[in-house]
């Protein structure tokens, strides 16, 4: 059982799965720095605000729907596992997720989680210290 299953390259790749994989490799220090995960972390960013070619999480709002802690692919994960993966504020698509964020903070200062979660009152909190960490690590 040692041979890796080769996946079906006539497919479209899926930024919702890219995402939740690349998140794996970015936590490790090892991992984040192999070519492919730079190569997926490419296509995960050329994808933001577009849907995806499955019809899982197909709309391109899915993008929109931020929360802490991470549970599917949005702008505040993707740009968070893109950082660990050395990508910079200075890419275009990079920028497009921050300006994003910084044009969706809402009035009182907060960004808002778009799933809730049953029980935690702070989860627009939690939320928000993510955004200004990913805002901080990209534009210091």
């Amino acid at each position: 059982m040692d041979e890796t299953i080769q996946p079906d390259r006539s497919k479209p790749f899926s930024h919702w799965c890219t995402g939740i994989v690349l998140r794996a490799f970015a936590a490790h220090e090892e991992y984040r720095q192999a070519p492919e995960a730079r190569a997926a972390g490419g296509l995960l960013k050329s994808r933001f605000f577009k849907p995806d070619p499955y019809p899982d999480r197909r709309a391109a709002s899915f993008w929109e729907k931020i929360r802490y802690p991470f549970w599917w692919t949005d702008i505040l994960s993707a740009l968070d596992s893109l950082w660990w993966l050395g990508f910079s504020g200075e890419d275009p698509d990079i920028r497009s997720g921050l300006d994003w964020l910084i044009a969706n903070q809402e009035p009182s200062g907060l960004w808002k989680a778009r799933y809730l979660s049953g029980g935690d009152k702070d989860i627009h909190h939690w939320t928000t210290l993510h955004v200004c960490r990913a805002l901080r690590r990209y534009l210091d």
